[in-house]
């Protein structure tokens, strides 16, 4: 199946359809080729509207995702999109940096943060999440709480609750309502890619899943990703175990700049879990958040 996935991006399908997925190596980054160490993904939420290019809206989702090639063991480091960050053209909030400075200037914002450099910058909008999620289907989410979505008005139970894709995609963008407001929408984020891969690794011996997603994501994908290389990246994110996968959100203090709400971003926290988790994909230390 994996095999298939890798093969099918040799299709220029981001020719004919509108880009709703973008895979980008960083320019210094090592190759995703290396097949030893760690691969480090930031994922990126794009606030782009349908039809146009995921590169063009402020990112609403941030994750730095660290995949073992070795242990398969993974970890997600998520950062609230308001963060308050110094950009090439001055301070700004870290959600700008890529419609600022494109794959590598996002990439360059997580580095200065974390300490830790991106192999790939992986976009995508409400578009491309909407029809891989439907490929996928519907996902079971864990929430600690209780809340109705601004999207949809969808009621998530605290417990265990099945979404379907534009569920999902509610429940990803809601901040609304939160008691921790962005930091719980990061970590919202993070339990929405468990249970996906969740159910990746449920189904990917059901006869067409695997081609049904890989189509998915194909159908407006753009690259500079060898075929090989793009290959090695499905196969890591798609054997990731979500019960060896670790979790973390970056914290901050909330303030106002402009007039604009933002978060003063815990640069002690953030260079601790970036120095922990860097090598080995482990955070030993815990969040340092308060959290224990």
């Amino acid at each position: 199946m994996l095999l298939l996935a890798g093969a099918a991006l040799l299709v220029p399908a981001g020719s004919v359809h509108p880009t709703t997925l973008s895979l980008t190596t960083v320019t210094t980054a090592k190759s995703v080729d290396a097949g030893d160490g760690v691969l480090w993904v930031l994922a990126l939420g794009s606030e782009a509207g349908p039809g146009q290019d995921v590169m063009t809206g402020r990112t609403d989702a941030i994750q730095l995702i660290g995949v073992s090639w070795e242990t398969r063991r993974a970890v997600a480091i998520g950062l609230p999109r308001d963060l308050w960050v110094e950009l090439p053209s001055g301070r700004a909030r870290i959600n700008e940096a890529l419609a600022e400075g494109g794959p590598d200037g996002a990439a360059r914002e997580v580095d200065d943060l974390l300490g830790i450099t991106p192999d790939v910058v992986m976009v995508t909008a409400a578009d491309g999440f909407l029809s891989m999620m439907g490929a996928v289907g519907d996902v079971r989410v864990d929430s600690p709480i209780g809340f109705t979505t601004e999207e949809g008005g969808v009621r998530v139970r605290r417990g265990t609750n099945t979404l379907d894709a534009r569920q999902a995609l509610a429940y990803a963008t809601t901040r609304e309502g939160l008691p921790a407001g962005d930091f719980d929408r990061a970590a919202n984020h993070q339990r929405l890619l468990l249970a996906t891969l969740a159910r990746l690794r449920a189904a990917e011996d059901e006869v067409g899943f695997m081609e049904r997603v890989a189509l998915a994501a194909l159908e407006g994908i753009d690259t500079d990703l060898s075929p090989s290389a793009a290959y090695r990246l499905v196969q890591a994110l798609t054997t990731i175990d979500p019960a060896r996968t670790d979790a973390c959100i970056i914290r901050g203090d909330f303030g106002v700049e402009f007039g604009a709400d933002v978060v003063y971003p815990d640069e002690e926290q953030a260079r601790a879990v970036g120095a922990d988790a860097r090598d080995d994909v482990r955070l030993q230390g815990g969040c340092r958040d308060g959290s224990g």
